[in-house]
């Protein structure tokens, strides 16, 4: 019969020690899978959208992609409180897009 006493234990200090960097990465997947989708998603209105001035709110991003209004609002930081405004597109910028572009638009 085993000596319980010779088996190591572990604190529960050292259990969540351990297991902190895997949560932390956990979170950071999720964190960057929110912001790949939130930009593909902006970028995919900006490049269909052919007004020269459009804004987007985060609400309806996250609606879109599925996901909170807080993760989007910190995934695409450079926008406001609600949301973000992109005024005078460039020629350039739209090239940069086109990726982005549906058929048939």
């Amino acid at each position: 019969m085993p000596d319980h006493d010779s088996v190591p234990r572990q604190t529960k200090t050292q259990i969540l020690q351990w297991r902190e960097p895997k949560v932390a990465a956990q979170k950071k997947r999720v964190y960057n899978a929110v912001a790949h989708r939130a930009a593909n998603h902006l970028n995919t209105q900006i490049a269909n959208n052919e007004s020269d001035t459009q804004q987007y709110m985060f609400a309806n991003i996250a609606y879109d992609i599925g996901a909170s209004t807080d993760d989007v609002r910190s995934a695409l930081s450079n926008g406001g409180y609600n949301g973000v405004t992109f005024m005078g597109i460039s020629a350039e910028e739209r090239t940069a897009l086109a990726r982005y572009r549906r058929e048939g638009s």
